[in-house]
C-alpha cells in the first residue's frame, strides 16, 4: 500500500501581508527581545501574530482512506480547512468536521473512500481563508486484497426422552439423541443468507462465506427452532453442531376469570374463563362447564402453540338449584373450579320455555298452568315434579323432561318436532287408582325427529274394586326410538272387571331399542328394521 509523507517543517501561512513569512518571523523575534530586555517580563501567548501560524503534516492512505494527520505547530479551526482530491478527471473537496472544533497536534482526520483505487490521487491540504496550500501529495492506492472465504458445517441432532442410567453407584438421566435428517439451516449477515439442509446423518455444509459474523438458525417439522452466532474465518471451516428440543404437544390450561358469586335461581349465571396453550403445537380440544358435576355448556376451540384465548360458557339455573354450586371449567388437561350460590326464588313454577336457544328461561309456567299449554315455539323443560289437574298437552320444537322428574296428569301428551328427550328416571303418569270405577288417561309421546326415552318410566295403570280401564301407551317417532331399561305398566286391575291397556313403541324410519326395558302387558313393536 503506497503511502507519501509531506512534511512541511513549521510552515507558515500568511494572513494579507505583502513581506515574506522569513522576514516576519525574524522582526518577530527582535521586537520579543527589546520587550522582554525592556519590561523584564513578557505573556507568551500575546506574542504571536495573529496572522502567522506554523504547522507540520502527513498525507497518506489506507487502501482508499484518505488520512490526514498533524505533526505538530499550530491549531487551526476545522472550518478553516479544506482536503482536495483530483482523480480520474474529477476533483472532491472534503470539509473537516465537527466545524466547531480545532485540528492541532496528534489530531488526525480519515475520509473513507475518498482516494479512487488504482489511479493517481493528488491531493492537496488548503488553508481556506488565506487560499494557500498547506500539504500536498499523491497517492495512488490499491484495495485490500479480497479475504478467501470460510465455511461453516456440523450436525443437527434431535432430543428424545430421557432414561436412567447408572455411573458407579448413582443413577443420572440421559437424554436420547438421534440424527434430523431435512432440517433447514440458515446462515444469515449483512444482506447474505446461506440455506442448506441436512443429510440423513444429520450432516450440513456450507461454504463460500465471507468473513465475518452471522446467526446460524435451525428448524425442523417436530422440533422448536434453535439458533446461534458463529464466526467465519478466512480460508477455514467453522464447527457448529445443534441440538434441537422436540416440540411439546398441545396442553390446554384453564383459567376462570371472573363470575356472580350469587345469583337467584333461574337467572343464567356467566363464566368467563382464559384458555391458553402451554404446550408448542396447535392444538383442538373441547372446554366444557359443568355445574355439579354435569356438563351444561361447552366450546371446541382451536389454539396454536403460545396461543390463549377468552371463553364464555353459561349455565341457567332453575329454582332446584337452589344452594351452594361448585362450577368447573376444563379442558382435557386442565380443570378450574369456583362456587356461586343460587338464591331461592319465590316460584312455583315448574317448567320453562327457551324460545332463543341461548339456554336461559323466556318463560315459567306453574303446574296448573302446564294444563293449558299447546303449542310454543322453542324449547320446553319440565325441571320440577308436577301434579297437574287435567290433561297436559304440549306441543314444541323440542321437548324435555329432565332425570328424575315426574309429570302427573289425567292424560299426557308430549310432541317435540324436533325430538323428545324424557331424562333417565323420569316419570310419566296418567295412572288411576280409586276404590271403584278407575279409568286411567292415554300416554302419547311423538316426534319427527328421535326420542330418548332411555330408563323412563310410563304408567297408565288403573286399579280399583270394579270397573277398571287402563289408558294407551304410544311412544312413536320418524327417527330412532331408545326405550332401553325403560318401565312401562298399561294394565288394569280390579276383582270384577278390567281392561289393560294397549302399549306401542314405533319408529318410522328408524329403529326401536328396548333392550333391558319392562312391558306390561306386552308392546307392539314397529321399526324400520324389522
Amino acid at each position: 500500500m503506497p503511502t507519501t509523507l509531506v512534511k512541511s517543517d513549521m510552515v507558515p501561512i500568511t494572513h494579507g501581508r505583502a513581506q515574506s513569512s522569513t522576514i516576519g518571523v525574524i522582526l518577530l523575534a527582535a521586537v520579543f527581545l527589546i520587550l522582554a530586555t525592556t519590561l523584564g517580563a513578557t505573556l507568551v501567548n500575546e506574542t504571536t501574530p495573529d496572522d502567522e501560524m506554523l504547522l507540520s503534516t502527513k498525507i497518506d492512505a489506507d487502501g482508499t482512506d484518505l488520512r490526514v494527520s498533524h505533526l505538530g505547530g499550530d491549531a487551526l479551526p476545522n472550518d478553516e480547512l479544506t482536503a482536495v482530491v483530483r482523480a480520474e478527471g474529477n476533483a472532491t473537496r472534503l470539509a473537516f468536521a465537527p466545524p466547531d472544533g480545532r485540528f492541532g497536534p496528534g489530531d488526525e482526520r480519515t475520509f473513507p473512500d475518498a482516494l479512487v483505487a488504482n489511479a493517481t490521487n493528488e491531493v492537496r491540504l488548503v488553508h481556506e481563508p488565506s487560499g494557500e496550500e498547506i500539504a500536498r501529495a499523491s497517492l495512488r492506492p490499491t484495495p485490500e486484497p479480497a479475504a478467501e472465504p470460510g465455511a461453516v458445517e456440523g450436525t443437527v441432532v434431535g432430543s428424545g426422552a430421557s432414561s436412567l442410567v447408572a455411573s458407579g453407584a448413582a443413577f443420572g438421566l440421559r437424554r436420547s439423541v438421534a440424527p434430523v435428517s431435512g432440517a433447514t439451516v440458515a446462515v444469515e449477515g449483512v444482506g447474505r443468507v446461506a440455506e442448506t439442509t441436512t443429510a440423513a446423518g444429520g450432516a450440513y455444509r456450507i461454504e463460500g462465506i465471507e468473513p465475518g459474523t452471522y446467526e446460524l438458525s435451525v428448524s425442523a417439522a417436530g422440533f422448536a427452532s434453535a439458533s446461534k452466532s458463529v464466526t467465519v474465518r478466512s480460508n477455514e471451516t467453522t464447527t457448529a453442531d445443534v441440538t434441537l428440543d422436540p416440540l411439546a404437544p398441545a396442553e390446554f390450561a384453564v383459567r376462570i376469570d371472573d363470575v356472580d358469586a350469587r345469583v337467584d335461581a333461574g337467572d343464567p349465571v356467566v363464566v368467563n374463563a382464559t384458555v391458553e396453550n402451554v404446550g408448542d403445537e396447535q392444538g383442538t380440544q373441547r372446554v366444557e362447564l359443568s355445574a355439579a358435576g354435569a356438563v351444561v355448556d361447552g366450546e371446541e376451540i382451536t389454539l396454536a402453540g403460545g396461543e390463549r384465548r377468552r371463553v364464555s360458557l353459561a349455565w341457567q339455573t332453575l329454582p332446584a338449584d337452589a344452594g351452594e354450586v361448585e362450577l368447573a371449567v376444563a379442558s382435557e388437561d386442565d380443570t378450574a373450579t369456583t362456587t356461586v350460590e343460587v338464591l331461592d326464588a319465590e316460584t312455583d313454577a315448574v317448567a320453562y320455555v327457551d324460545r332463543d336457544g341461548d339456554g336461559s328461561a323466556d318463560e315459567t309456567f306453574t303446574a296448573a298452568e302446564l294444563a293449558f299449554l299447546n303449542g310454543l315455539d322453542g324449547r320446553f323443560v319440565v325441571f320440577e315434579d308436577a301434579e297437574v289437574v287435567g290433561s297436559v298437552g304440549v306441543r314444541a320444537d323440542r321437548v324435555v323432561v329432565e332425570e328424575g322428574v315426574t309429570l302427573s296428569a289425567t292424560a299426557i301428551e308430549l310432541v317435540g318436532t324436533d325430538g323428545v328427550s324424557l331424562g333417565d328416571g323420569s316419570t310419566l303418569d296418567a295412572s288411576s287408582d280409586r276404590f271403584v270405577g278407575a279409568s286411567a288417561g292415554d300416554v302419547t309421546v311423538r316426534s319427527e325427529g328421535d326420542v330418548d326415552a332411555r330408563g323412563v318410566g310410563v304408567t297408565t295403570a288403573a286399579r280399583a274394586l270394579f270397573g277398571v280401564s287402563a289408558g294407551d301407551i304410544d311412544v312413536s317417532a320418524a327417527g330412532d326410538v331408545d326405550v332401553r331399561e325403560g318401565a312401562f305398566d298399561a294394565t288394569g286391575r280390579s276383582w270384577f272387571g278390567f281392561a289393560d291397556g294397549t302399549i306401542r313403541i314405533a319408529s318410522d324410519g328408524g329403529t326401536v331399542a328396548a333392550t333391558g326395558a319392562a312391558f306390561d302387558p306386552e308392546p307392539t313393536i314397529e321399526s324400520d328394521d324389522e
